[in-house]
């Protein structure tokens, strides 16, 4: 085993050999800092205290500069607020890139989660983000095609801004309806349709040179808590998920394997109900990121995925409020995990000199036998094979005049524009009502949405494809104390559109006022209101028509109120410097509700007759 371990390291120093000094071709710190993923969302130079710092990092300090370098840094994950411009972020890509070139360190990953949909962190004024999964899985007949294009739309776009790694696509089978954090950015609930457009989205990915990480294994779907502030638990049997949650990855990895796997931290007792003592002295089954019989006993020998093991945020509360940053790393590490992503939160000078603690740490451990050594070296070795295959470094092998020339030539790209409005066409679904289509345009069309770019989004759309309807739009951020329509005529529209789970306030656009949004309303509050709202509108004989945005689960909560139950699967909108907004999936409504569009949209997921909220009782 030690002989072979020797092979190994001969082998990595001999694929890092054109990128690192002789010093540090038998480094074990050169082996750990490939394994670590940070983020610099923010950064303050002044020393803010690390909780309070929100001053993005737009441009690289000397100090993340040398703790790149020092720290033989092999990857980063930037966030929307790491984005300014096309200009900007073309630069710091570059300067990234630059830097460690600049001391003979292999090339980064350099990584983004741009799925598309409701998770994008590329402005739609850079780049399209397109509506998203679930949409793709509701196209129909179509649905491959509009995976490959719009893969391929968002893989060029990331190429010209000097990305090489997506975190997409997700292939998490949404089985649960009550699923917080997957719903949309899923396929749909057939596993072997979002296992067949996984394939494809990763294919175009990777034919443009853009690292695909399928996530999140073993699988998302069926949880009902975000493990972003919790830890899920899914109960299925060996045999459910073998038929659901891993044929995604299964197929993906036999038929087109992806260069990474995202670990989920999620407890799956049927493939390891081991316990493990967290940080408060509890005894919890272990997640899934940090199980040796998940990753490496059935990612690895079972699935034979032989890439790169990538966790999900190491900083996310499903790992982060049970386990220290140390204690997860070496668990994640030994469990056969490649790269920790965002292992430690990096936002002044102090978190710099504490990081660098860790690093020392682990080294240690290393050294006493407490980290996997024959692990990390394999490690290593498949993370500077990747970098070579995709060759990482190539943005910065042409002039950065260059690649800002192509950048702001090519983005944003209409193509890509037309793309996402054709796919919005073909996703629109209509749930029931369809004798009530096209809509009355006699009366006044009075309508609800959850914020006021939403609104301003949706009676832009209607105007400028008919001028003459009188429309008006009311945001919902905080109820009103009363109707905010007293009167209604039989010539009169409703139309409600809904977005449940509620999206964050991130997402809203903007344009809501601070103290309206301070008192937002929940969503419980809001249904509430629908359903007075459109009981008063029907009782005088007006059209009611619901709009479910999001995963149409609840579109049965209201349909005894409504004569027109629809669902676009997404919600997207973009907010202009002039304070307009627009978004695809509006132009596709109003076009559907004036008659402009017949719907021919397929939902992915199946939606029954029975309210959400009489089947959560029952």
């Amino acid at each position: 085993m030690y002989n072979a371990a020797l092979i190994c390291i001969f082998f990595l120093f001999f694929v890092f050999s054109s990128q690192a000094t002789a010093a540090d071709r038998d480094d074990p710190s050169t082996m750990l800092g490939q394994k670590l993923m940070l983020d610099f969302r923010y950064f303050c130079e002044d020393n803010t205290p690390s909780a309070s710092c929100r001053t993005p990092m737009t441009t690289l300090p000397s100090a993340l500069k040398s703790l790149l370098t020092e720290g033989r840094i092999g990857g980063v994950i930037l966030f929307s607020e790491n984005i300014q411009s096309t200009e900007q972020l073309v630069a710091l890509n570059y300067q990234l890139q630059s830097l460690m070139a600049e001391h003979d360190l292999p090339p980064l990953f350099i990584a983004i989660d741009q799925e598309g949909g409701r998770v994008a962190r590329i402005p739609d004024s850079i780049a399209t983000r397109f509506v998203g999964n679930m949409a793709i899985g509701a196209s129909g007949d179509d649905d491959a095609q509009y995976a490959q294009a719009v893969a391929e739309k968002l893989a060029s776009s990331m190429k010209l801004l000097g990305f090489n790694v997506n975190f997409a696509p997700s292939v998490d089978v949404n089985v649960n309806p009550q699923n917080p954090v997957i719903n949309v950015r899923s396929y749909g609930e057939s596993a072997e349709q979002v296992a067949r457009l996984g394939q494809v989205t990763v294919s175009a990915f990777e034919q443009h040179n853009i690292l695909s990480a399928i996530k999140h294994f073993p699988g998302h779907g069926d949880t009902h808590v975000d493990s972003h502030t919790g830890l899920p638990e899914v109960t299925h049997s060996r045999q459910r998920v073998n038929a659901v949650d891993l044929l995604p990855f299964k197929t993906i990895i036999e038929n087109q394997p992806p260069a990474m796997v995202m670990t989920a931290h999620i407890q799956y007792p049927q493939l390891d109900g081991s316990k493990v003592k967290t940080r408060n002295g509890q005894m919890r089954v272990v997640p899934a990121t940090l199980s040796k019989p998940i990753l490496t006993g059935v990612l690895r020998d079972e699935l034979g995925f032989d890439g790169l093991i990538v966790t999900d945020a190491m900083d996310m509360a499903g790992i982060a409020h049970y386990f220290s940053p140390r204690d997860a790393l070496i668990k994640t590490f030994n469990a056969g995990a490649d790269i920790a992503l965002m292992p430690f939160a990096i936002r002044n000078d102090k978190d710099i000199e504490a990081f660098h603690g860790l690093r020392r740490y682990l080294l240690k451990q290393l050294e006493a036998g407490q980290l996997d050594k024959e692990q990390l070296t394999a490690s290593a070795q498949r993370v500077a094979a990747t970098k070579s295959r995709f060759n990482v470094g190539q943005f910065t092998r042409q002039p950065l005049k260059n690649r800002l020339q192509a950048a702001v030539q090519q983005l944003p790209d209409n193509d890509a524009a037309r793309t996402e409005q054709r796919l919005a066409d073909a996703a629109l679904t209509l749930i029931g009502g369809k004798q009530a289509l096209p809509l009355n345009q006699k009366g006044r069309w009075r309508i609800v949405m959850p914020d006021a770019a939403r609104c301003n989004a949706i009676v832009n759309a209607i105007k400028m494809l008919e001028s003459q309807i009188t429309v008006a739009c009311r945001p919902l951020v905080k109820l009103p104390d009363k109707s905010p329509w007293q009167q209604w005529n039989s010539d009169d529209v409703l139309i409600v559109g809904d977005i449940t789970p509620a999206h964050t306030v991130a997402e809203m656009g903007g344009l809501d006022p601070q103290a309206l949004i301070k008192q937002r309303s929940r969503l419980t509050e809001r249904h509430a209101f629908f359903q007075k709202l459109m009981e008063k509108s029907g009782k005088a004989g007006a059209t009611n028509v619901f709009v479910s945005m999001r995963a149409p689960y609840n579109a049965a909560d209201f349909s005894s109120v409504s004569d027109v139950q629809l669902a676009t699967f997404g919600y997207n909108v973009e907010v202009t410097n002039s304070g307009e907004a627009r978004g695809a999936v509006f132009t596709t409504l109003a076009k559907t509700l004036l008659g402009l569009q017949t719907p021919t949209g397929r939902s992915p997921v199946t939606l029954t007759s029975t309210p959400v909220n009489q089947a959560q009782a029952q």
